[in-house]
């Protein structure tokens, strides 16, 4: 058999199904393992249930391309459909996807988030399905309508038997699911997010003149949709604290969504319109990260949060709450994950404040224990220079260990294990 032979009867035909391609961490890993697999020369689908699309495509121009040609709409809703819209919808999707599995000869069916596992989980089961799990679940119910709610406890636990894999981000996330679920009898895996080295790249472009400027002396940076899980608002509370310490400290905040209106109002009851800008939704955020003294991570509630992995990856000191999950197992690894602190940790990678209350307080309100040991820790860390360079060192270091070829090997491996 010729090397043309053996390579060709190794060749996979392989589909992704994911939700949309809104800019999100697990949008940008179903693009890269998209991209990783026809690299290999794999015949790979994307399918996306939602219109949505404001993703940048990996690869070159012409990468870029084969890409786009491996992406099909299942359908021309939108994120911000109802859940009862979505619901309804479910039959023709379904009806849709599995015809393209059938038509494409697919061998293995990987999804993403809740809506398109549930969807996958309900195909023909001669077809491999591996679902993946982004999200610490029990918190992230917490924010959904009950309808939503019900729809996701009721579908994972009539189908999960259905799975060959379940696949986690994080430990701690994989732990959660698997107390909300006791009888899933489905193997688990868990395979980190990654950082891409392009984002080096990318932050050294200019974010532009009055970002430059913005960014210039004692700035600390927050990035991430404006929705309350972010926490946000904690953080503009927790910072108006610090400047009363250090006057000279300024916080940008990357991201749009809809609290931005509620948001500058806080700003405005707080007196804080000089030393809060609101920045917006920026294409190349990395170059904006790039250039703070400080990435500050104020969440509520993660998976495995991408944003604080890359303001490492680009060599940021940082602050996180020692939200679930994700934020300990990275900048702790060597602690026990499930178990939150109660005041600030100076830990290997990073500084650690305790997780945030769950409800929001009035501009006026006293600051929550939470909200003070995060004003501590900022003003702990901007006043040192020599914490913020040591932090930022082992930041980088930290990043490492979370390059995209090793974190495509094991998805690569984890396909290889039950491709059929």
């Amino acid at each position: 058999m010729s090397d043309a032979d053996t390579t060709q009867s190794q060749d996979k035909r392989i589909g992704i199904v994911i939700g949309t391609l809104e800019a999100g961490g697990a949008e940008r890993m179903a693009l890269a393992l998209l991209k990783a697999l026809l690299d290999q020369g794999h015949q790979v689908r994307l399918f996306c249930l939602g219109s949505d699309f404001s993703m940048s495509l990996p690869g070159s121009e012409q990468e870029q391309a084969q890409v786009r040609n491996a992406i099909t709409l299942l359908g021309s809703g939108s994120a911000d459909q109802s859940t009862l819209r979505k619901a309804l919808a479910f039959p023709f999707l379904h009806r849709r996807l599995e015809r393209e599995i059938k038509q494409a000869r697919l061998e293995l069916v990987i999804s993403f988030m809740e809506r398109a596992n549930i969807l996958n989980l309900l195909g023909n089961t001669k077809v491999p399905r591996i679902i993946s799990i982004r999200k610490h679940l029990s918190m992230a119910l917490k924010d959904k309508s009950p309808l939503k709610r019900s729809l996701v406890r009721i579908g994972y636990r009539v189908l999960l038997r259905r799975a060959n894999n379940i696949n986690f981000n994080a430990f701690e996330a994989a732990e959660d699911f698997q107390k909300l679920f006791p009888n899933n009898l489905a193997p688990i895996s868990v395979i980190n997010n990654f950082f891409a080295p392009e984002m080096l790249e990318q932050s050294q472009q200019s974010p532009g003149a009055e970002a430059e400027t913005l960014l210039q002396g004692n700035s600390l940076l927050t990035c991430g949709r404006l929705v309350p899980v972010k926490g946000q608002r904690a953080l503009i509370r927790a910072f108006s604290r610090a400047i009363k310490t250090l006057p000279d400290i300024r916080l940008v905040i990357v991201g749009d969504g809809p609290l931005n209106s509620e948001l500058q109002q806080l700003i405005y009851k707080l007196n804080l319109e000089e030393s809060v800008t609101l920045a917006g939704f920026q294409c190349n955020p990395y170059s904006w990260v790039k250039r703070c003294k400080l990435f500050v991570l104020p969440s509520r509630a993660e998976g495995f949060p991408n944003a604080l992995l890359e303001a490492m990856g680009l060599g940021r000191p940082v602050i996180a709450t020692d939200c679930h999950s994700g934020p300990r197992e990275l900048l702790a690894p060597d602690s026990v994950y499930n178990q939150k602190t109660k005041h600030t940790e100076q830990v290997k990678y990073g500084l650690l404040t305790p997780s945030l209350q769950l409800q929001d307080y009035p501009a006026g309100a006293p600051l929550s224990t939470a909200e003070a040991a995060l004003a501590e820790a900022i003003i702990t860390m901007l006043r040192s220079p020599q914490l913020l360079d040591h932090y930022g060192k082992q930041a980088k270091v930290r990043a490492q260990d979370f390059t995209r070829d090793s974190v495509i090997k094991q998805w690569q491996g984890l396909i290889e294990r039950h491709c059929s």
